[in-house]
């Protein structure tokens, strides 16, 4: 899966995709609009499997560059998100292309036959619950967006980390969107640029109320007291802050592994500024926790210890500079923090919303997992082993255990080695287990979010091998000293050879 200048019969296959397309959208031009999706369909398939076939990796570069910019975006004219193609052919490209095909041993680790069982339970429950060809495609995307794990993974290791490293610029591009949007006060402007891809520019922007009540009734409006405080929260190309800061917590440990020098703290600290000003605090909880157990368990330096102390320090300070992040630590688990109240009664009316539906869940297509509004009138659980269960059953909630105990596991053997950045990786993926996935869904219901997990947990085996190639070094290093002083005490001990003519 090598770029490298194209040959004589791939330019003519090019060019002859070109005029046949050109050719056949003018013929259908006087047909109507079905005609015309249906032959745009025809040449987007023909399309994607020459560039499968003669150039694979343009799928990757596509699909990290939409997933970090644009994920909510759409294919302009074709209500078709744009990370979908891109993330299906490179899962094909993986299977079919013969130097991707070769890598596919090497994915027989624990963590990906956790996900590859998570993917057919899953595929059960679907069959189970079956009610409508709309379960099919929504199990399918996100069936693609957690089958992205072995098409990325089975990358050879320069394009693995180049992947990684496009998708960070991507999403630092997003937060910096994001960032932009807050110090402007709106986004309207600058979303017109990507009206096209189906970001709409109006009620786009989110806020958190502090100093009153705030909760949204059957109207749809907003109902806040008068002593209320509003705060812009950053939303960037996510638009939500809690899918942000999601988002933006995945990008900030990618970029800690996979830059170094400079980019590495340049990128971090754009993304770790745009994850204070999400106000998510999920994910600004979730990178403290990291950074706890990275101090509890991380056999570092003295001098790599006072420089951690020494930028949590500064980052502290910096966050607390902003009145809005300020509010909103400070103002947790208030008696104003409604929606820590909203999460403790959806997980005790949790077992009554099950009854009868344990085994194999509500089915893949429930009102609630597209309609925010709604899903927000009803209270259900925002908890993702727990909406796991509510879709797919108690078998698909394990599965999806089963994964983040395995991500766990890595995540501590990360903490226990040698690297730090490799280190700080594995505390906020466990950070991020206890604390995200406890208290957001989108993970296991958004596609996009979901592909974004997908992400982490490749990285998160990217950097296990990292660390068991160290330890093989350091192991084969440890030998041929021992040998070595073995030998010096032996030659030491033996004596001394007279000199020649005494």
């Amino acid at each position: 899966m090598k770029l490298g200048a194209p040959t004589r019969s791939a330019a003519l296959s090019g060019a002859a995709i070109i005029v046949v397309t050109v050719l056949v959208a003018s013929a259908v031009t006087l047909v109507g609009k079905p005609a015309i999706m249906g032959v745009a369909a025809l040449i987007a398939l023909t399309v994607g499997v020459y560039i499968g076939l003669r150039h694979p990796l343009w799928l990757y570069w596509g699909m990290a560059v939409a997933i970090g910019t644009l994920p909510f975006g759409y294919f302009p004219g074709v209500h078709l998100p744009l990370y979908l193609p891109f993330a299906g052919g490179a899962l094909v490209a993986a299977v079919v292309h013969p130097n991707a095909a070769k890598r596919f041993p090497v994915l027989g680790s624990t963590l990906a036959k956790s996900v590859l069982v998570l993917v057919i339970i899953s595929g059960v429950s679907m069959i189970v619950t079956f009610s409508s060809i709309v379960n099919i495609l929504d199990f399918t995307k996100w069936a693609i967006a957690t089958g992205a794990f072995f098409a990325i993974l089975a990358l050879p290791r320069e394009h693995l980390t180049k992947f990684g490293q496009v998708f960070v610029y991507a999403a630092s591009f997003n937060a910096l969107f994001g960032i932009a949007s807050i110090v402007m006060g709106s986004n309207q402007i600058l979303l017109q640029p990507f009206r096209i891809f189906g970001y709409a520019v109006a009620n786009t922007e989110r806020f958190f109320f502090t100093g009153g009540t705030s909760d949204l009734r059957g109207d749809g409006r907003f109902a806040v007291a008068a002593d209320s405080q509003a705060f812009s929260r950053l939303g960037g190309l996510w638009l939500d802050p809690n899918a942000a800061g999601i988002g933006l917590v995945i990008a900030f440990v990618v970029a800690i592994v996979v830059f170094a020098g400079w980019r590495r703290v340049l990128l971090a600290g754009i993304l770790g500024a745009a994850i204070a000003l999400t106000l998510s605090r999920s994910a600004i909880v979730s990178v403290l926790v990291g950074v706890v157990l990275v101090f509890i368990f991380h056999p570092m330096r003295s001098r790599d210890r006072q420089l951690l102390v020494g930028t949590l320090t500064l980052a502290f300070i910096g966050a607390f500079m902003v009145p809005s992040v300020r509010t909103r630590l400070l103002g947790t688990l208030s008696q104003n923090d409604a929606g820590a109240t909203d999460r403790m009664d959806s997980i005790r009316e949790f077992p009554g919303r099950m009854d009868g539906h344990w085994l194999f869940g509500w089915g893949w297509s429930q009102r609630e997992f597209k309609d925010g509004a709604y899903a927000f009138l009803e209270n259900f659980v925002s908890n993702a082993p727990l909406i796991a269960i509510h879709r797919g059953g108690i078998f698909v909630g394990l599965a999806f255990l089963g994964v983040v105990a395995v991500g766990c596991v890595i995540g501590y053997r990360l903490l226990r080695a040698n690297s730090l950045p490799r280190a700080l990786y594995g505390g906020v993926f466990i950070g991020f287990s206890f604390v995200a996935l406890n208290l957001d869904h989108p993970v296991v219901v958004i596609p996009q979010i979901v592909f974004l997990y997908t992400i982490l947990l490749v990285f998160l085996a990217y950097a296990d091998q990292l660390r068991c190639e160290e330890r093989d070094d350091d192991e084969l290093a440890a030998r041929i000293a021992d040998v070595q002083r073995h030998d010096a005490q032996k030659y030491g001990q033996a004596p001394v050879p007279a000199p020649v003519g005494r």
